[in-house]
């Protein structure tokens, strides 16, 4: 992260903590205007300018001199020189000294075939700051500096009475999207030393126990809803492919395939939103203060078929564990994510590990016999 970007972001924290708030994002849909979609388009290409210049300026002058110059001295150089805020034009000089020291420190691991920022855009996201925002009500008012129009855009119901303190333009898929940063009262926090571990699994979406009680939530809709968004594709891909570019019946075709994708691309959010809320009040509700989570990675990245590469592709495990992550800090719980390897074959009664075959565990040292899958393989039997 960039030196000046970082430290906005200690700021928001620091502000955070003393105002007792949590720091979120939210993001909603736009439903705009043709005037309102024009101006849209202006200030994401305007930006898009901003970014070009900072990218042939930073190479220019290290090509001839040899000299990279600083993050503070770019900004002077792009200052009042574009249709954007100023606080806008700043925040995309720092976005992209932020790609620069991500790819410098990728590069430093090992990884060299990252490459710094050279290609020229034609879009790229406008970021508002706090400086540059107005909200009252449900109107949130995003200025565009001294004598510009500004984009004037209603907020939904829920975020009316809420602080804002930033806001970029996105466009995704086929419609603008606005991403807001808001302050949300803090939670009260878990008073506890309970520890929990969760299995994360394609077919159960989740397993988790404190040693005593377990809850499995199934993860067969989603799996549902994976294959129904393929079918749908299939059958939608294979009509575009027949259409010529441009016709009125390829335009018809795209259209429908993105007000499916935007459909069923929120079902899937919503319950992985639901799956992890349950997860959280399961927690809050036996003074959980500590998760610990698989991490599947070698399963993920087994080659064992065209289909079931397909469904491991498509396992949201990292958007659900992300989501897990930031609803259970907000209680003060902490998520740490452990390797897998070996805990299939490991006893949970003798803490030997022998190599298990099918679906019943079996330990001859303590005489275990358990289904393999159980959660905490809870209710094991011994037979002597």
């Amino acid at each position: 992260m960039s030196r000046c970007k970082n430290n906005a972001v200690k700021e928001l924290k620091a502000h955070s903590l003393e105002q007792a708030v949590d720091v979120l994002v939210e993001k909603f849909p736009l439903h705009l205007n043709p005037e309102q979609t024009l101006l849209a388009r202006s200030l994401q290409m305007e930006a898009a300018k901003v970014w070009n210049a900072a990218c042939n300026i930073h190479r220019t002058i290290y090509g001839r001199y040899g000299y990279w110059l600083s993050e503070g001295a770019i900004k002077a150089l792009l200052k009042g020189k574009y249709g954007l805020h100023s606080q806008s034009v700043q925040a995309v000089v720092e976005t992209y000294f932020e790609c620069c020291e991500r790819t410098r420190e990728l590069h430093l691991q090992g990884h060299t075939e990252w490459k710094y920022p050279y290609r020229r855009k034609r879009f790229f996201t406008v970021t508002w700051k706090k400086a540059a925002i107005t909200h009252k009500g449900r109107i949130l008012k995003l200025s565009n500096g001294w004598g510009r129009e500004p984009l004037i855009v209603k907020l939904p119901q829920r975020l009316a009475s809420t602080a804002i303190l930033q806001a970029q333009l996105v466009w995704h898929r086929n419609q603008y999207w606005l991403h807001v940063t808001v302050e949300k009262p803090a939670l009260l926090k878990v008073q506890g030393d309970v520890c929990a571990a969760i299995d994360p699994g394609e077919v159960h979406a989740l397993t988790i126990t404190d040693g005593n009680d377990a809850l499995v939530i199934s993860g067969r809709l989603l799996r549902s809803l994976n294959r129904l968004r393929n079918k749908v594709l299939r059958q939608l891909q294979r009509a575009i492919s027949k259409t010529k570019e441009g016709s009125r019946k390829r335009r018809k075709l795209l259209a429908k395939k993105y007000r499916f994708l935007n459909w069923i691309e929120r079902r899937i959010e919503h319950i992985l939103h639901a799956i992890s809320a349950n997860v959280v009040r399961w927690c809050l509700g036996r003074s959980v203060k500590t998760v610990y989570i698989g991490n599947p990675e070698g399963v993920r990245e087994r080659d064992c078929g065209r289909k079931h590469n397909q469904r491991m592709g498509q396992w949201a495990l990292g958007k659900l564990r992300d989501l897990l992550a930031y609803k259970l800090k907000r209680h003060g719980i902490e998520l740490i994510p452990v390797d897998e390897r070996g805990t299939s074959g490991t006893c949970p009664v003798c803490g030997e590990y022998t190599r298990q075959t099918g679906r019943v565990y079996r330990v001859r040292q303590c005489f275990l016999r358990v289904y393999r899958d159980s959660p905490g393989r809870a209710g094991s039997q011994r037979h002597p």
